[in-house]
């Protein structure tokens, strides 16, 4: 911990002290600002300088710190001091029991900042910003660099745990998340779409720290054309990639086609479309919007109707794994988005709660063909 309590409960702080001034604190009565015990400080030519309890104790309070978590909660700490916003360093919250990293208030919110470098579980992260926003705190998180995962063509590596944590609405316009790399002194904001088993398109941006502001991680605006283009590369690398290592529901989803005698190089445009909130659930978009093509808008004829209770009860299936956001956000199903998509790209005609087919859908013969009917869908989408 950086941070510990005198024997008149004054804060005291390890970092950015002289060597001096470190002695001094050194020959100090201090204690740990959650459980009250004694600390000592630790304070050598190559660790930063920190507090910590004696090997006996049992308290939870910035036990287990590597370097690199201390020196980024530092860093973070100095970043909005520069920026003249309040600092609350470690601190408690005593009526959820819970400790911030950094605590500080921008105009009217408060906003705790957790500098996350080890494993964490979703299930964590939800309680622990639950905790923080029943406080009116905003809580946002900012992971390690072993949560540092690009893969080449701009995607990257999101596990389960940033995908639980992702700032959405209406904290922020598009969602996203935060990396920090105290090694490097790098801040990395990463916009992320096409979410698949763990691997998403990021629009990400890395800059040293001090050429951030508090300001640009909320309030910065995500380049829709590169999106558009990046779904478009997706669609085309998703007809034409070699499956040589595939998953278990890949493995099922290519079976399911070859026995319609179908390949995904052939398949209408309109599969594999972006939808509202489709990173919280396992299975792959692509999936589940061909079974609901295949399996329920291609058995209908023209002007019949489907109500929203018949398409969720035939496709349910699909979405039984899912994953809570840690943020209040549209509570919009990713299917019921899907419809809406359809209805805005004319298949689907909405009538009350009846939804009819007024079009079918195209198979391409050529990869050509295919291709070009993605960029003309995609582009249709994005300029609705």
């Amino acid at each position: 911990m950086l941070k510990a309590v005198n024997a008149n409960g004054q804060a005291v702080i390890s970092f950015s002290q002289p060597k001096e001034r470190l002695e001094v604190i050194r020959r100090e009565d201090l204690f740990c600002p959650g459980c009250k015990k004694p600390v000592i400080l630790k304070a050598g030519e190559v660790n930063i300088p920190h507090f910590a309890h004696r090997s006996d104790e049992n308290c939870s309070h910035g036990q287990g710190e590597s370097d690199v978590h201390l020196s980024g909660k530092m860093h973070l700490a100095k970043w909005l001091f520069s920026q003249k916003y309040p600092i609350y360093l470690e601190y408690f919250i005593k009526s959820i029991q819970q400790r911030a990293d950094l605590i500080t208030k921008v105009k009217n919110y408060y906003y705790a900042i957790e500098y996350q470098c080890s494993p964490i579980e979703p299930q964590e992260i939800l309680a622990r910003t639950e905790g923080f926003l029943s406080q009116q705190i905003i809580p946002i998180w900012i992971f390690g660099p072993s949560y540092e995962k690009p893969f080449k063509h701009s995607f990257y590596k999101v596990t389960p745990s940033i995908r639980t944590s992702l700032l959405s609405q209406p904290y922020v316009n598009t969602p996203r998340f935060f990396t920090y790399d105290s090694t490097q002194f790098t801040l990395s904001l990463h916009e992320p779409s096409i979410i698949h088993q763990n691997l998403a398109f990021t629009s990400s941006r890395t800059k040293p720290i001090t050429q951030f502001s508090f300001h640009d991680l909320l309030f910065s605006e995500a380049n829709d054309q590169n999106e558009q283009e990046q779904w478009i590369y997706q669609k085309r690398r998703f007809r034409t990639k070699q499956r040589e290592f595939t998953s278990d529901a890949e493995k099922e989803y290519l079976n399911y086609l070859y026995e319609d005698q179908l390949h995904p190089q052939y398949l209408p445009s309109c599969i594999y479309l972006p939808v509202k909130n489709y990173h919280l659930f396992k299975d792959p978009i692509y999936i589940w919007q061909t079974h609901f093509i295949l399996d329920i808008f291609n058995t209908i004829k023209l002007e019949e109707a489907l109500s929203w209770k018949d398409i969720y009860c035939k496709m349910s299936s699909y979405f039984t794994s899912r994953l809570t956001s840690a943020y209040p956000n549209s509570s919009m199903h990713p299917l019921y988005d899907y419809v809406k998509t359809l209805v805005n790209l004319g298949y689907l005609e909405k009538n009350s709660d009846q939804y009819i087919k007024k079009k079918e859908v195209h198979f391409p013969k050529t990869l050509d063909e295919a291709l070009k009917e993605d960029r003309e869908v995609v582009g249709q989408l994005f300029h609705l």
